[in-house]
């Protein structure tokens, strides 16, 4: 377990920023999903850019904003104004591409400034990456990821373009634009994450040097041959699968054996992961469901790790400021209420695969998964604010 500099964190009001703003679109999310089950109807895209762009891209980039200086050792000097110009072009620009999925309008306008948001953070934090000379793994995979999510957002742009006629509509734009961000992006940044904290959060055995070290750059080939058709996608599957059981297998052996709800949340998200995996295969026709287990593999990561992280943060930024009252992690978010939000969002998931099957009955996960997400919400606003509250 190396490479971590606890003495470059960024304060802590950057990744409690980006973290509460995900939180609120997790809020929306699932007010979306009652409003769609009340009307008995699904309208996918609008959902799933919910899912992307409003709950794991403001978590990731909150969590690369810590992460970068800590663990890859790339400082990124008076972070706070430029974590602030980053927040303020994605809150500006991604609200408005949601709206117009909504209500049609302002579409390009929405496209246009979500991408300003997506290329002036991603750039920022690969011009500081580039910088260092660093081989270990995570480093490099988010890297690679932040790479994934410049072209999937350029192939987003482009599709939005042949809406108006600017560009020739394309399936294989669409396609890339996909997956570069749910596996490139997305997959390819926890995984690369995976193999420092699975072994630093739960005290695991370390991933397989030559695994995690090739990782990125065969997640990354698998990507782009997968492009060419549903044979060629299997190293992709392949790979991630690897990842899911190698991670599982340092999760059931790790040496920390005391009971934890956030280690909890990663076995759901990786066995979700596995699932969607199934299906990607078989994408032609159950997209559907490859899709929402997906988004409950990265949803379930995410939430593992936000209870992890804030916690430790407002016990570690408050012990470094050498306060009297320095709050504990467990007094921080109790680890009852974790309890709780995780039966919830597991009973949501749970109660989601019944209606898909019978086809009916969405009124009732889409009500848990509002309590959900409204209790993440809660505990997330509330752990955050202890810090500000100890201070002098």
């Amino acid at each position: 377990m190396t490479g971590l500099s606890l003495q470059q964190a960024p304060p802590f009001i950057i990744v409690f920023g980006f973290f509460l703003t995900a939180c609120l679109f997790g809020l929306v999310i699932s007010l979306t999903e009652l409003y769609m089950a009340l009307e008995h109807s699904l309208f996918l895209p609008l959902l799933v850019h919910l899912y992307t762009l409003g709950f794991a891209l403001f978590t990731m980039f909150g969590a690369l904003f810590q992460m970068l200086p800590v663990v890859a050792g790339a400082v990124i000097k008076s972070p706070k104004p430029k974590a602030f110009i980053s927040l303020f072009l994605l809150i500006t620009g991604i609200p408005t591409f949601i709206y117009s999925f909504i209500f049609g309008k302002f579409m390009l306008l929405g496209a246009f400034l979500t991408y300003t948001g997506i290329l002036y953070t991603s750039f920022l934090m690969l011009y500081h990456l580039l910088k260092i000379k660093s081989f270990m793994p995570t480093p490099k995979g988010m890297k690679f990821s932040l790479v994934f999510l410049l072209l999937g957002a350029t192939a987003g742009l482009c599709r939005v373009l042949s809406y108006y006629g600017y560009l020739p509509i394309s399936d294989k734009v669409l396609y890339f634009h996909y997956t570069s961000l749910l596996f490139g992006w997305i997959g390819l940044l926890i995984s690369s994450v995976s193999f420092q904290v699975v072994e630093m959060f739960f005290v695991a055995e370390s991933y397989p040097k030559h695994f995690s070290e090739n990782y990125p750059l065969l997640v990354s080939l698998s990507i782009f041959l997968s492009i060419i058709g549903n044979f060629f996608s299997l190293p992709l599957l392949f790979l991630f699968f690897a990842y899911s059981f190698l991670t599982i297998k340092r999760l059931i052996a790790r040496k920390r054996k005391i009971k934890d709800y956030t280690l909890y949340f990663w076995y759901l998200g990786q066995i979700s992961l596995i699932i969607s995996l199934v299906f990607f295969a078989l994408r032609e026709t159950l997209f559907l469901p490859f899709l929402f287990f997906y988004a409950v593999f990265f949803t379930s990561i995410i939430m593992g790790m936000m209870y992890r992280i804030i916690p430790f943060l407002v016990w570690f930024h408050s012990s470094n400021e050498g306060r009297k009252e320095v709050p504990l992690m467990s007094e921080v978010i109790p680890p009852e209420r974790i309890k709780g939000n995780f039966y919830l969002h597991l009973v949501w998931v749970l109660l989601s695969i019944f209606a898909y099957l019978l086809d009916k009955g969405y009124l009732v996960p889409s009500t848990v998964h509002l309590v959900s997400s409204v209790f993440l919400l809660y505990n997330i606003c509330r752990g955050g604010m202890l810090y500000f509250k100890t201070q002098p």
